[in-house]
Parts: structure tokens; sequence; C-alpha cells
């Protein structure tokens, strides 16, 4: 029996697998890249709301502003970069995107193991 990669992928659990951790980390890198910038909000907007004036804001761009700004560009890369990855390997296996496959896989999985 000679069965092709896309058919062998679909019918074990690796594929679902792939893509179910693809997109937490996908999940988990956008978490990470909005948690520097929003805690900053959130200071920004507590401080502003304690001494009921605007905060002092430096006029440059200084070194960590743009640390953070690098660091969230590339934990958004990283996030879009899952998020395709785990979109590709579902398209290639069932032909669908990924939050529909894994919701058909597991109604698949249920019929199959009962």
């Amino acid at each position: 029996m000679n069965r092709s990669l896309r058919q062998t992928l679909a019918d074990s659990h690796v594929a679902a697998v792939a893509i179910l951790l693809l997109l937490f980390w996908s999940f988990q890198w956008t978490i990470e890249a909005l948690w520097e910038p929003v805690s900053r909000l959130a200071k920004f907007l507590f401080t502003a709301v304690a001494i009921l004036d605007i905060p002092y804001i430096s006029p440059t761009f200084d070194a960590p502003d743009r640390f953070m700004l690098i660091d969230t560009c590339l934990f958004l890369f990283f996030a879009l970069s899952s998020i395709t990855a785990a979109w590709l390997l579902s398209q290639c296996t069932y032909g669908e995107g990924p939050f529909r496959s894994l919701g058909r896989y597991r109604r698949f999985a249920r019929k199959s193991n009962a």
C-alpha cells in the first residue's frame, strides 16, 4: 500500500499536534510582543491619573525605546511566521485553515477511535 505524504499526515496525529503547537507559539509570541508596550502604556496612564497631569515624555528616542521597538517587531515576526507555518501545514494536509482543520480533526478522531 503506497500512500501519499498528505494522506499519511492526515491519518496520523503528527500534523494536528504540529498545527496546535504552531498556533500556541504564535499566541505566545503575540503576547510577548505586546507585553512591554502595553505595560508602558498602563504605567503612563496610572501616572497621569496619580499626578492629575501629563507625565514627562522624553523628546528623544533613547536606547530602551529602541530595544523595545526591535523586540516588539522581532516577536511579531516570530508570531507571523508561526501562524503562516500552521496555515501552510494545515492547507497541505487537510486543505483548509488551521482552526477549521483542528475542529474537524477532533470530530474525525472521535469517529475513528470510538
